[in-house]
């Protein structure tokens, strides 16, 4: 039977702000954002025309991501730093990168869009993971 533990709503308010950070830096100047917005299509004026929008749904969508790992880590019983990777990089690699391909094989973009992509959703699981499991 599956049970749902309380929500922690330090743990998960502190996972999406880190999610967040996260996509602000690897989608910046400083990574990636030249790479992507080229490779996606999207100009800086189409871009900046939708930020808005953009970060609601991100925020909603952290805060969801947020909840049902922090369900799952408990339900796998993960503890330390160590599980806590474990489990989320499985995550990750059954369902996110495998979906995220779909962006080389039927929309024909290069692999290093895809990397971008993936990547960023690895490390943004990773850290909410992590801080998950710290604050509970």
């Amino acid at each position: 039977m599956i049970e749902f533990v309380p929500i922690n709503l330090w743990g998960i308010g502190t996972a999406v702000l880190a999610a967040w950070v996260v996509a602000g830096l690897w989608y910046s100047p400083l990574l990636f954002i030249r790479p992507w917005a080229e490779m996606s299509g999207v100009d800086g004026a189409k871009f900046a025309a939708g930020l808005g929008r953009a970060i609601a749904v991100d925020l909603a969508s952290f805060t969801v991501m947020a909840f049902i790992l922090d369900q799952v880590l408990h339900a796998w019983g993960a503890l330390t730093i160590v599980s806590t990777v474990l489990c989320t990089f499985l995550l990750w690699l059954g369902f996110v990168a495998v979906t995220l391909l779909h962006s080389v094989t039927y929309e024909h973009r290069p692999l290093h869009y895809y990397a971008i992509n993936a990547g960023y959703r690895l490390v943004s699981m990773v850290a909410m993971g992590v801080i998950l499991t710290v604050l509970r």
